[in-house]
C-alpha cells in the first residue's frame, strides 16, 4: 500500500511536472549528510517521515451491498496521513531552488491526485471496490503540517536545507466486508375485530 503511494506520487513528479528519469532520479530515502557532496545528478528525494491517522475524516458509517437474500456491509476506511519531505540535491544551489520552484507549482496544481497516475491499489481498476474508494487528497507545505526544520534536520546531523512538507489522505481498508441477511419480503397480518353485539 506504501509503496503504491510512492510510485503514484513518483509519476506524478514524472508526468506533471514533468521530471525526465533519465536526467533526474526521484528517490524515497532518508537524507543522508553525505548527499552534501554535490551529487552528478541531480536528485528529488521524498522521504516518509511520519504516519498517522486523520481525526477529522473519521467516520463510522457502513455501506451495504445486495446479493439476493444477503448482503455485504462494508465499513468506510480508515484516513490515514502520510508525510513527507520532499528536498531537492544538485551541485549549483540555483538548479536546487528551480527544481524546487518547479515541483511546488506542480504539487499546487493537484489538491486531489489525479486518477490517470494512480498505481497499485490505488487505481480503480485494480480495485474496484464498493462504495468507490475516495479520493487521494494533498496538501503542500501547510503551517499546522510542517515539522521544526531545526529538530527534523538536526535528526540527521546535517544542516538546514529548503524542502516541501506533503501530506496525502489514503484510505486504508483494515477491515473485511461483514456477510448479513436481508429482509426480503414484508408479512402484514390482518385480523378482524368482533363488533360488540
Amino acid at each position: 500500500m506504501i509503496q503504491d503511494l510512492d510510485e503514484t506520487l513518483k509519476q506524478l513528479l514524472i508526468q506533471k511536472v514533468p521530471i525526465k528519469t533519465t536526467e533526474t532520479d526521484i528517490t524515497f530515502e532518508m537524507p543522508d549528510k553525505d548527499w552534501e557532496t554535490k551529487p552528478q545528478k541531480p536528485k528529488i528525494n521524498l522521504f516518509l517521515y511520519d504516519i498517522r491517522e486523520n481525526h477529522e475524516l473519521r467516520s463510522n458509517e457502513r455501506f451495504l451491498t445486495r446479493n439476493g437474500v444477503m448482503g455485504s456491509e462494508t465499513r468506510d476506511p480508515v484516513r490515514m496521513d502520510l508525510s513527507y519531505m520532499i528536498t531537492v540535491w544538485t551541485k549549483e544551489v540555483a538548479d536546487e531552488h528551480w527544481l524546487l520552484g518547479n515541483l511546488l507549482k506542480a504539487l499546487l496544481r493537484y489538491p486531489i491526485l489525479p486518477s490517470e497516475i494512480l498505481q497499485g491499489e490505488f487505481d480503480p481498476k485494480n480495485n474496484p471496490s464498493v462504495p468507490p474508494m475516495p479520493p487521494l487528497r494533498a496538501w503542500v507545505s501547510q503551517p499546522e503540517r510542517i515539522p521544526n526544520g531545526w529538530e527534523f534536520w538536526s535528526a540527521f546531523e546535517g544542516g538546514l536545507k529548503a524542502g516541501l512538507s506533503y501530506v496525502v489522505t489514503i484510505p486504508v481498508q483494515p477491515f473485511t466486508p461483514d456477510e448479513v441477511y436481508l429482509v426480503t419480503e414484508t408479512a402484514i397480518k390482518l385480523e378482524q375485530k368482533q363488533g360488540s353485539g
